[in-house]
């Protein structure tokens, strides 16, 4: 019974007390003191000013500590703007920097790769018309082989020919001078013996036994014969005469065609090579001008996103520190303007604060 009778008696305490509590005018200012002590600088100020009321310092000194805290804050965030607009200035003037490299360096690819496939293409033609004229500068050299080789064989055998027809015409003129010594009505004893010491092997001696039966008349036929024959082999040595010197003339007049040919070829063939070298050259330059754009292409873009990202944080932490510190000075106006009107409620609210 005694123990129903205290936890009523406990209860009707705790009652009147949160009815005196829920009805008491200084709840809106514990409200405001208790949602400062959520914020670490409110946490601290409370601290600080307890300590202070503690030790019986003036009121004007607590309130100056506080103008000066906000005033520091108020100045802090001037320097912070003044900051912020500086570094929205650089970030906006390097990435303006960044985008003029960028767009320089994709001219600069853009261009070179043009060039790069119009010298491409001249160097391929190029380098084929080289080899094309030393093809055209081989066959000229075969032919001029070929030619000199025909030249000399064609010589050779005329030579031969030459040799031999003499030959022939000179025999045909023994013969002739042999057979007009014969008299068919005379004896032939005579010019047959001296014949016969040539050799038994003899043709003529052949011949002259044979013509010494001849008539007259049929002897006359014969030397006519063999003057027909050696006129058309004199005129047949001098049109092969006559062939030869053509050919000869011919043959270097061929020679100083080629030689000029040659000439031509290799001179076209070496402004080829010139060209061929610098347009190489010319190439291999705008190729290292490509690898240089991309290079700082590359390097231009990324610079770019890295200051891009490094100010977004500047603009992140800029936003955040603001934040932070509009909510210490807003803090910091609360509780001036709580100790300028409700000082009391403020000792009552740290004693019950310091006490719980």
């Amino acid at each position: 019974m005694n123990k129903v009778l205290l936890i009523l008696v406990v209860l009707s305490i705790t009652q009147s007390v949160f009815v005196k509590r829920s009805n008491d005018p200084t709840k809106a200012v514990f409200t405001q003191l208790e949602a400062m002590e959520e914020h670490e600088l409110g946490k601290k100020l409370l601290d600080t000013i307890a300590l202070q009321l503690n030790n019986k310092a003036p009121l004007s000194d607590i309130a100056k500590m506080l103008q000066q805290l906000r005033e520091n804050l108020i100045l802090n965030q001037q320097e912070a703007d003044q900051k912020h607009a500086q570094d929205e200035v650089d970030c906006e003037t390097e990435i303006y920097q960044y985008n003029r490299r960028i767009d320089y360096a994709s001219a600069e690819i853009t261009d070179s790769t043009t060039e790069i496939a119009t010298l491409t293409s001249k160097v391929e033609q190029l380098a084929q018309d080289v080899d094309n004229k030393k093809i055209q500068l081989d066959i000229l050299n075969e032919q001029e082989t070929q030619l000199t080789e025909q030249r000399a064989n064609d010589a050779d055998d005329f030579i031969k020919f030459e040799h031999e027809t003499e030959n022939v015409i000179e025999a045909i003129e023994v013969i002739f001078t042999k057979l007009s010594s014969i008299q068919p009505d005379q004896e032939v004893v005579q010019i047959l013996t001296q014949l016969n010491q040539i050799g038994a092997s003899n043709p003529i001696l052949a011949l002259m036994q044979v013509a010494s039966t001849f008539s007259k008349d049929q002897l006359n036929n014969v030397l006519n014969k063999l003057s027909e024959v050696s006129a058309s082999l004199e005129q047949s040595l001098h049109d092969a005469r006559q062939s030869e010197i053509q050919a000869q003339l011919d043959y270097e007049r061929l020679m100083v065609e080629i030689e000029s040919q040659r000439e031509s070829l290799s001179s076209a063939r070496e402004d080829s090579e010139r060209q061929l070298k610098d347009n190489e050259q010319a190439l291999d330059l705008q190729k290292k001008r490509k690898e240089d754009a991309t290079d700082e292409l590359n390097a231009a873009t990324s610079g770019k996103e890295q200051k891009e990202g490094e100010c977004d944080g500047w603009r992140t932490q800029y936003a955040a520190d603001t934040e932070h510190r509009q909510q210490e000075i807003s803090i910091i106006r609360q509780i001036e303007e709580i100790l300028a009107t409700k000082l009391k409620n403020v000792k009552v609210y740290l004693l019950e604060r310091s006490s719980s």
